[in-house]
């Protein structure tokens, strides 16, 4: 009886070995994510107030365009060290152009920034133009998040050229088109920036058929310069759950802010 007994146990223990090798690894732990887009007006950007609205507003995670990093004047770490965010392992800069009018640089160079509380573990700019001289050259910057957990997003933003004729459109077209190109079918991506382009434009549209959620669309439908919606976070893949826009007035732009589960 005992010996039955005992075979019985061995047996039992076998099955739980073998189904612990072959059942499915456990899923990784949900995260809040909650991202602020901001396009912050670049030499006149006051970081000391903008980190204070970025505190407020309980962003984890930050994307910037015209910010500047001059020689003394580097804006990015001062909003880091505002934060109270690592320089190296929580900021990626991507250099778009030089400071200053483009036929007449100055020392330094001005772009996109992403600032996350969350450890940054991967980490690319992207070039997408490159004039000789004018109009500035544009680019976009993004960052592999890891989140804890085994989790981990990937988060982009850029700045695509101004202007309302036809050469501005086409220009800001064929940047849009870069941008596509390289994402493919990749999921699990949040896209931000300005890319002066309302939602009724076509530019504005061709994301959306690629498969990208507008999330301002939804949960933030106001003006984000003047009287026009013009920075977005489009995600992929990724669930939103609240979004709004900040009546702040310490950029021409107002700063979008999207709460998000990854």
């Amino acid at each position: 009886m005992r010996v039955t007994r005992r075979i019985h146990v061995i047996a039992v223990s076998a099955l739980l070995a073998a189904a612990a090798l072959t059942a499915p690894p456990a899923q990784a732990a949900a995260a809040n994510v909650v991202v602020l887009d901001w396009n912050v007006h670049g030499e006149s950007a006051d970081m000391k107030a903008i980190a204070e609205v970025i505190r407020d507003s309980g962003a984890n995670v930050v994307t910037l365009q015209e910010i500047h990093r001059r020689p003394g004047a580097d804006q990015v770490r001062q909003l880091a060290d505002e934060l109270g965010w690592d320089i190296t392992a929580n900021a990626h800069f991507g250099a778009g152009d030089d400071v200053g009018p483009c036929d007449d640089p100055h020392p330094g160079k001005a772009g996109n920034a992403i600032l996350s509380s969350y450890k940054i573990v991967e980490r690319v700019t992207l070039p997408l133009t490159d004039f000789a001289t004018c109009p500035v050259n544009r680019s976009m910057a993004g960052v592999k998040l890891d989140l804890g957990g085994g989790s981990q997003i990937r988060v982009f933003t850029t700045h695509l050229s101004p202007g309302l004729s036809q050469t501005s459109v086409s220009r800001r077209e064929a940047q849009a088109a870069k941008v596509l190109d390289y994402f493919g079918s990749r999921s699990q991506i949040v896209l931000t920036g300005d890319f002066n382009a309302r939602p009724t434009d076509a530019l504005s549209k061709r994301f959306v058929s690629a498969g990208w959620t507008d999330t301002g669309a939804r949960y933030a439908n106001k003006p984000t310069l003047g009287d026009a919606r013009i920075d977005y976070v489009y995600t992929r893949g990724v669930t939103t759950t609240s979004g709004s826009v900040l009546p702040t007035t310490l950029s021409d732009h107002r700063p979008i802010v999207m709460r998000m589960v990854r």
